[in-house]
Formats: C-alpha cells, structure tokens, sequence
C-alpha cells in the first residue's frame, strides 16, 4: 500500500519538477519584447490606432503568472494625436486556481495613467470605436453549462493618473489630476477597505477641489449584493468665488440589482463667499425593491447668509421612485420658509407652504403645486417645466391681497458718498424661458391700490414682454403692456389708464394734491441704462392727459385776478408758494409732454372754465427734477363761473403765471410786468372809465347840494 503511494508522489513530484524547469528555462530565454512589432500591428489593424511601447515588456510564470509593461502610449482613431499613456502597469495571477477555472488576482498596479476624453455637440466621442462590439466568434453551444468562477484580486494601486475631459455635449471641460486607488484583498463575501483620492479642476463651469472617499465594502457574487460600510466622502475647493466643503456619510447601505436599503444618508454642504451657505439634507429609511424607490422622509435644512440678511428653509416630505418611468415624487410636501433682512420695512417675514411635485428624470420635466398663506396673503401657484438644461418654464400665480409696502421699506435720499452704484448685470436672465399669468386681487405697491391685476408673462434669449396688461384702480381702469431687453436694458411701456380719478392717485402715488378731476391718461415711453439711475436721463416718449370736471390746486387764479384788479395801475409780478387751499377750476384739460434723453416739452395745455381759458408751454426736465412752465390764463366769460362777475373789467386780458422750481417746491408767479402798458390802458379805459363818469356825476351832484346848502345858509342868517 505505501509502494504505490510512494510511486504516486515521485511521479507528482517529477512532473512538477519538470514543469517547474520548463518555466524556469521560458522565463531565461524567452524575450517577450520580441513581440512587441506585432503587437503594434494587432492595434493597428484591429482598433486603427498607434500603440507605442518605449519601456521593456516583462513576463512571470511562477509562482505567480504576470505581466509588467512600461512606458506605452495610444493614440486616436486615426491620429497621431495622443490619446493614451501609461507609465508602469502590473498585473499578476496566481497560477494553480487558474487551472481550476478559478482568478485569483495577486495585484492590479497602475502609475501614471493619462486619458482623454473628448466628445462633440452632437455626442460623438473619442471611445466610440474602443466599446464597439467585436463580431461574436464563440462556436460554443449556448446552452453549455458554464461553472463558476472564484474571483480574488489581492488589492488595486492606481497612482498618479490623470483624465482630461472636454465635453461640448456635457458643457464640461477640464481635468481630473493626481487619481489614486488603493484597496484591500477584493474577493466574494470579503470586507475590503477602499481608498479613494482626486484634485479636480474645470474651466467650463469653473471649479477647483480635492476629492477623498473612504469606506468598507463587500460584495456576494451569487446574490449579486453590494454593501458599504462607513461610507464617508469628503470635497473641499472653490466653485467660481466661492469656498465650498461637501460631506455625504452613511453608515450602512445595501445595493443589489433588484433592492437596496439604507437607514440614513446625510449630505453637508458648506460654501463661504460673499454669501455664506450652510446645508444638510438627510434622506431616511431609503428602501429600493421591485424597481420601486422610496424615502421615508427627505429632509432639507439650509440657512444663507449675506450682510446682515438671512434666509432660512426648512422642507419635509415622503418621497417614492419608479426606476423604470423616472418618475419621482414628493407627495406631501412642507417647507417652512424665514427671510430676515435689516432693509425690509418688515424685518421678518415666515412663510409656511404646502404642496406636491413630480419629478420626471426621463422626460426631464417637473410639475408641482404650492400654496402659501402669510400675514395678510393667500397664494396659490402650479409650475411645470420642460428640459433641465435649458429650462422652458409654465406658471399660473393666483394671490388674493398682497401689500408690497408691508415689505419695502421707503428708501430715504442718498448723500453723494452713498450714491455708489453698480451696473446692472442682467446676463443670466438671458436663459430664462418663462411663459405663463400673475393674477392679483388686491395689490398696493408704492401706496398704490390695485385691483384685479392680470399680468401676462412671457421670457426668450434675454427679452421680457408683458402683454395684455389689465387692472382696476381709482374708480378706472389700466390696460396695456411692456418690454424689457436685457441687451442694452432697454425698457418699454404703452399704458392707458381710464376714466380714473386722478386726485386720489397722486395723493397716493406722489404724496401731491395738485390736480383734481377724471380722466385719462396714456404713456409710450422708453428708456434705457447700464444703470437705474439713467432710465429716467435716458427717456423718450409721449404722455398725454385729458381730464374733466376738475381744479388745478395750489392756486385760485380768480382771486389772484381780484387782487391784479385792485391794483390795476401797479404793474409788479405777484409771487405766490403753492397753497393746498386754493384752488382753480377747469371743465376740461387736456396736455402732453414730449419726452427727449430725460427733458420734456410741452405746448398744448388747453384749460377750459367758464370764466378763464389757459394755454401754455414749459419744460420738465427729469435730469435735475426741476419744471420750468409758463400758463398764459384768459378772461372770458365773466357772468358765470368761479367768481367770474368780478372780473367783468378785465375781461380778453391774457396773464402769464410762470410755475417753476424743484418737483418738491414749486412756485407759481402771476407775471402782470409781463402785459403791455397799452393793454392795461385800454382795459382800464374800457372797463374802468364808465364807472368813473358814474363816480364824478354822483360827486358833481353831491357838491351841488353841499354848495346850495352853504348858500342858503349865508342868506338866511
């Protein structure tokens, strides 16, 4: 019995000792670099690209079967353009598990690896012949059993690799340097740690970090199961200006084909800049089953500071996910949303809203609904949106009341040190396509009060138009449009406001009770400015007026009138300050101002009351915020009308009353030096003679009678 076990072993051992001698003598005598040529020409024929190989090629046999190359290079499909380079690669198999159909890596070794990536507008890249599939040559039968594998790789070493990424398609462009890859032993239902490191650096959009990712995982080749332990990723570096730091952890995740769970995964992110961010979402008990998704709750904390302003959200939901339709779903959404702002009139505002959202990955679009209901506001509003790159977004805002001037605070005047402004920079609205309705039913803004408010909406490539524009306010109504370019930020506007009451617009608007009565008045203007400031040194356009029934306050040209006829022969100007008091009255109005780079013309007033018919002309210059006008008021019919019968002695006499000076101090000036001493004579001679016949009769006859009775004194003593 032990003969022929003894036999057995010497003949075991001969065959291995003459193997072992056969791969002794291979690995003295054969030179793999000998091959190199044809393995040039094998890539050349097969993939039409130039494989290089500068360093040796180095073949082991035992114990261990490896390779080691050094210093290759690849080009392009068809280029001498370098697509490819590697410095030192390595990869090594234990030699008896292959033989039983079992890879047992020793170690995969890479340094220095350098890729490029390059894909057009279009989607084609620079890989596309490299994953093309190769024609199926297997004679095999489909059907023949295949035995399973064992598969151990002792560890990974990548060191020093570098891709460099330029993707029109992607819009990205950029590199990602000093790649290393470190690992533990790697194998079926074995826990390896896994070390992973980067430095990203991108022109297109402009980012700079470091990348650095640890964790534990293990896999179960049957079950086809992934699980990562202590998972922890770590990216610090600058996005634009800005500084940023982004944590994501969990501490257990289970990924396989069909399922995957995970208790808690949290995402940190931090950015400090000249607005500071701070933000943690976490998404609980996260399940995957039956391509089905779902979150027990997702929940998003983020507060921004800049200055002494804040903004702070709270949002809360479920979440559920179909793999195979993309759908997402936020079903029961609660966000709680806090502004704080030292500039608000309302330093604090708290906004609770409400609502669901869709969100289709596969159709790129997202369809949600809100509501909202703060201090004395209800809103509701339904957005959809087509195309995450270029968002084409449609909305409909229904509010009830809403009082701007709640919030804005009313700006006081700037001194010359503070008047530092900044030029506008719009470009990123160039992006915007917006199409949809905002509808108010009571608004004040500016002290103005609203109603009925419809604004049409709508945004491409840069240029905003409000169309179909309509609301109702000071008994009247307003209807017209606007256009915004933000090229140039070139600004237009037609505008008809009807039948309103002006009165208690400018008292509301301007704080300025100067005109009364109904009316309407039309604007088409336009203006443009790398600054708010020049909008209004930069207007062009007409507004005209028309009223009715009203009175020009500040001033009583009748009575001033009384007093010019008082001292009819006292030629001096009467200057006057405005007085709310006093007041002129018209039947009708009418007047237009032709605006030119900020100064306006006009020289149309036509005033009409029963007793006066003015005219005039002047200038607004909205430049220095100054009026410069001269009215020229007429006596006409002097039987009716405000105080009228007073004036019958002046009647066809033309005075000028010059209003000028500042838009917060006018003055008026009722100019008698202006008018002609001859027209003064005359309407003295033909208003003022008969009166003083009548006087000089009633005095002859009233001496008559003193001198009779001085006579028949003297004669009757």
């Amino acid at each position: 019995m032990n003969k022929p076990l003894k036999i057995f072993a010497i003949a075991v051992s001969s065959i291995l000792l003459i193997i072992g001698a056969g791969i002794a003598y291979l690995s003295l005598v054969f030179d793999p670099n000998q091959f190199k040529s044809q393995l040039v020409e094998l890539v050349k024929d097969k993939k039409h690209r130039t494989l290089s190989i500068d360093g040796n090629i180095q073949l082991k046999f035992f114990p261990k079967l490896g390779v080691s190359l050094e210093k290759i290079k690849l080009s392009e499909f068809e280029s001498p353009t370098q697509f490819a380079a590697l410095e030192q690669a390595q990869v090594s198999l234990a030699l008896m598990p292959l033989l039983q159909k079992q890879i047992v890596i020793d170690k995969v070794s890479l340094h220095g690896l350098q890729l490029r990536y390059q894909r057009d507008a279009a989607g084609k890249s620079n890989i596309d012949d490299l994953l093309a599939k190769e024609p199926a040559t297997d004679a095999s039968p489909e059907n023949a059993p295949k035995q399973a594998m064992r598969f151990d790789i002792e560890g990974i070493d990548i060191a020093r690799s570098q891709f460099e990424i330029d993707d029109q398609k992607a819009q990205l462009q950029g590199s990602i340097k000093d790649l290393n890859l470190n690992t533990g032993k790697i194998s079926d239902k074995n826990k390896t740690p896994v070390k992973f490191s980067a430095t990203i650096s991108f022109q297109q959009p402009k980012a700079d970090a470091h990348i650095e990712l640890n964790t534990s995982l293990r896999f179960d080749l049957a079950q086809k199961n992934l699980d990562l332990q202590d998972f922890k990723t770590q990216i610090a570096g600058k996005l634009g200006a800005d500084t940023i730091n982004l944590q994501i952890e969990t501490a257990a995740m289970n990924l396989s084909p069909q399922q995957g769970a995970s208790e808690q995964l949290s995402i940190t992110a931090k950015s400090d800049g000249a607005q500071s961010l701070n933000a943690k979402l976490i998404l609980n008990k996260l399940a995957m089953s039956d391509k089905k998704l779902s979150l027990g709750a997702i929940e998003l904390h983020a507060e921004a500071k800049q200055g002494g302003a804040s903004k702070l959200i709270d949002l809360k939901s479920n979440l559920t996910m179909d793999m195979e339709t993309q759908l997402l779903q936020l079903p029961q959404l609660a966000i709680q949303l806090a502004l704080k702002d030292p500039k608000l009139a309302q330093t604090d505002i708290a906004i609770p809203i409400t609502g669901h959202a869709a969100i289709n990955l596969k159709e790129k679009s997202i369809d949600t609904t809100l509501a909202a209901k703060f201090d004395e506001t209800q809103l509701h509003t339904s957005v959809q949106m087509q195309n995450f790159s270029t968002p084409a977004i449609r909305f409909k805002v229904d509010i009830d009341k809403l009082n701007l001037d709640r919030y804005i605070k009313a700006s006081a005047p700037e001194t010359a040190s503070e008047n530092k402004e900044e030029d506008l920079n719009l470009a990123g609205l160039k992006s915007l396509n917006l199409n949809g309705t905002v509808n108010i039913a009571a608004l004040q803004v500016k002290n103005l009060h609203i109603n009925q408010v419809q604004l049409p909406i709508k945004a491409s490539q840069g240029e905003f138009y409000i169309t179909g524009i309509a609301a109702q306010l000071y008994q009247g109504s307003v209807a017209g449009g606007m256009h915004f370019d933000v090229d140039g930020n070139r600004f237009q506007m037609q505008q008809t406001l009807s039948n309103i009451q002006i009165n208690p617009l400018l008292l509301d608007f301007m704080k300025k009770d100067i005109v009364e009565g109904r009316g309407t008045l039309s604007l088409q203007i336009n203006t443009h400015g790398k600054r708010v400031s020049q909008f209004k040194d930069n207007l062009n356009g007409t507004i005209r007026t028309q009223l009715t029934d009203g009175a020009v306050k500040g001033i009583n040209l009748a009575k001033s009138l009384r007093e010019f006829k008082a001292k009819i022969l006292n030629r001096s100007d009467q200057q006057q300050a405005a007085n709310k008091n006093e007041k002129t009255d018209f039947s009708a109005m009418s007047a237009s101002i032709n605006f030119v780079d900020g100064i306006g013309n006009s020289d149309d007033l036509d005033m009409k009351s029963p007793f006066l018919r003015v005219g005039g002309k002047g200038q607004v210059n909205l430049r220095n915020n100054t009026l410069d006008y001269t009215a020229r008021a007429t006596i006409v019919n002097t039987a009716v009308g405000q105080d009228g019968a007073d004036l019958s002695q002046l009647k066809d006499l033309t005075i000028p009353v010059k209003i000028s000076g500042p838009f917060e101090q006018l003055g008026y000036q009722l100019q008698f030096a202006q008018i002609g001493s001859e027209a003064l004579k005359s309407a003295f001679k033909a208003k003022a003679a008969p009166a003083l016949e009548e006087k000089k009769k009633e005095l002859k006859e009233k001496v008559n009678e003193q001198l009779k009775d001085k006579l028949k004194g003297l004669f009757t003593r």
